[in-house]
């Protein structure tokens, strides 16, 4: 059974090679499957026909022949082919000989010129093509209605091959066109594809610039108080000990979420991803304790109504905080800061201002030194949202306000 299966794939394999051979060359085939039979049917027609008895009656084939394998050459040459034919058709007419099948020939030809010219080629190939119904008019000296006839006849044999070439020409202008469209959409296509995949890699990287920022600045601040009470208060330090780990536990958490979404969640074994619910208002409060005890006082206000806003909003809200309040835990040594929340009834304002003390009172580093890439990113974020973001200093501190236009609401009773 194996010999048979591998003695028909061997035979199979010549075939296949065949066709592929044959689909290829399919245009020249035809061309001289075309010609062969043009020139049987000419050598049995001037076999069967009447000759002048001077002359042999295969004599013609030796010009008509010749002239009629030129025919696969008309994608090259076709005007050279177009006037060869003509000659000899013409020549042949002049000795009052059967042409066979030149005349069919020349509209081939005529064609070949038509699809690969302009118009006014087209017109000056009809033209040339004409001398042959004229010539067989004046030779065989023919009554007016026949030569009409045959005029007639030419004319519109004519309109038709150039017809045929002009819709070719269309058509072959067009699925040009239409790949070059194509091509265009596969270059846009790619291009959004790597804008997605920047502006996705932009988000991520906020995410993390806000997650390690934040609560490595808490664990720093942790760590420094644990350190001065650790031999005065050991209970108090190590209570401090606790929420540094705490806080070391959650932002380990919410990395790992961001590293599970850049992880193909399809692949075989995985362990299915532990979602962690999105940052939100919510813990604003939890936000603000996790950085008490250090030598800046915290206040939260909150004004207004306070509801739930959208998910997006809340989410950048919540970073706004944390970038304000980590940039205050790195560049405030001591002084007092105040948190605000206004919830107004078509926006929410953001306001988070501190005030150094002592010998922090002046911070020498210029604001671009101070905020690093952490105010770029917030107002990316808050111009996707359509608000505006201002970040200054103040006397003795620094002030950042930001607007978040959220839906309007009323109190129905």
């Amino acid at each position: 059974m194996v010999d048979h299966a591998l003695g028909r794939s061997a035979v199979a394999t010549p075939r296949t090679g065949l066709l592929a051979w044959i689909t290829a060359r399919r245009v020249v085939l035809g061309d001289v499957v075309f010609v062969v039979v043009l020139c049987v049917l000419h050598g049995f027609d001037l076999s069967i026909g009447e000759h002048p008895p001077w002359m042999v009656w295969w004599w013609p084939l030796v010009v008509s022949v010749p002239a009629t394998s030129m025919l696969p050459l008309r994608r090259r040459v076709p005007w050279l082919v177009l006037f060869v034919l003509l000659a000899v058709t013409v020549a042949l007419t002049l000795l009052k000989l059967y042409i066979g099948g030149l005349n069919l020939v020349i509209l081939v030809a005529v064609y070949s010129v038509c699809v690969r010219g302009s118009r006014i080629a087209s017109v000056v190939a009809a033209t040339i093509a004409m001398v042959y119904p004229v010539t067989e008019m004046v030779v065989y000296e023919l009554s007016p209605v026949e030569s009409l006839l045959r005029i007639a006849g030419a004319v519109v044999n004519l309109v038709m091959v150039i017809g045929w070439a002009r819709a070719m020409q269309v058509g072959r202008r067009r699925a040009a066109q239409l790949e070059q469209t194509l091509a265009l959409l596969d270059d846009a296509r790619d291009q959004l594809a790597a804008d997605a995949a920047a502006v996705e890699r932009a988000r991520i990287a906020r995410e993390f610039h806000d997650i390690v920022s934040h609560n490595l600045s808490v664990v720093a601040l942790r760590a420094g108080v644990a350190r001065a009470l650790i031999d005065r208060d050991q209970e108090h330090a190590r209570q401090t000990l606790q929420e540094l780990e705490q806080t070391s536990r959650s932002a380990l958490g919410e990395m790992r979420n961001l590293l599970n979404v850049l992880r193909d969640r399809n692949s075989a074994g995985q362990d299915p991803i532990d979602w962690q619910p999105t940052p939100s208002l919510d813990g604003v409060d939890k936000l603000v304790e996790s950085v008490r005890g250090g030598r800046v006082v915290w206040k939260l206000d909150r004004r207004g109504q306070v509801r739930e806003l959208g998910s997006g909003v809340e989410m950048t809200a919540y970073r706004i905080l944390q970038e304000a309040m980590t940039n205050v835990l790195k560049h405030a040594g001591s002084g007092r800061a105040r948190v605000l929340l206004d919830y107004r009834p078509d926006a929410l304002r953001i306001e988070v201002t501190n005030h150094l003390g002592g010998l922090d009172a002046v911070d020498p580093r210029p604001l671009s030194e101070q905020s690093g890439h952490g105010l770029i990113g917030l107002r990316e974020r808050v111009a996707l949202l359509g608000g505006t973001l201002t970040a200054h200093p103040v006397l003795n501190g620094f002030h950042l306000q930001a607007m978040l236009p959220c839906a309007e609401y009323s109190d129905l009773p």
